[in-house]
């Protein structure tokens, strides 16, 4: 196996994909306040902070990172992998550690699995629970735009796929990054 490209969260990346999702952050607010308008966002806010919710939101929003992350180890876990958890350049990140080598589609569903299952769960929860629905909705923007940088992770992978005119690539995991391989 020949390594033909690699990633590395350093700072400079680490700004790019924090930028990214804070841009998806602004998209997505900017919609609400254009589909929803001003009075109706500033009733939402101000129901949170009157019916005490802002212990709920928090909790929500620190559910929806670690549920997150656990969603890309258990699929890690289904390919074989050793887990690390950890925090790197203010990203939290799940890694496998065991050297396996994934190809495209695994590191499609390791990477995109978070973004869709836990969506889907937490609009399931926000019908269910309607007293809780705002906070299941700002849930499903903390996990759209947590996800972004794994949308930018996989788009780098697809387009090393592409440039290497179909050649099998292997990816594995390494520290703070992950390297791109192929025969």
């Amino acid at each position: 196996m020949v390594k033909i490209a690699e990633f590395r969260l350093n700072k400079y990346n680490s700004l790019i994909i924090n930028l990214a999702a804070l841009t998806n952050l602004a998209i997505v607010t900017a919609l609400l306040w254009i589909l929803k308008g001003k009075d109706e966002i500033l009733f939402y806010l101000e129901q949170l902070y009157y019916n005490g919710q802002i212990l709920s939101l928090v909790l929500t929003l620190l559910a929806v990172v670690i549920l997150h992350e656990a969603i890309h180890g258990l699929v890690y876990l289904v390919f074989g992998a050793k887990l690390k958890f950890g925090i790197n350049q203010l990203n939290i990140y799940t890694m496998d550690v065991s050297g396996n080598l994934y190809t495209t589609y695994q590191m499609a569903i390791i990477m995109l699995l978070p973004f869709f299952a836990l969506t889907g769960l937490l609009i399931i929860a926000a019908m269910l629970f309607s007293r809780l629905s705002l906070c299941m909705w700002i849930g499903i923007i903390c996990n759209i735009c947590g996800s972004t940088g794994d949308i930018l992770l996989l788009t780098y992978i697809l387009y090393n796929r592409k440039i290497s005119k179909g050649k099998s690539l292997r990816i594995r995991d390494e520290e703070h990054g992950f390297g791109i391989y192929t025969q």
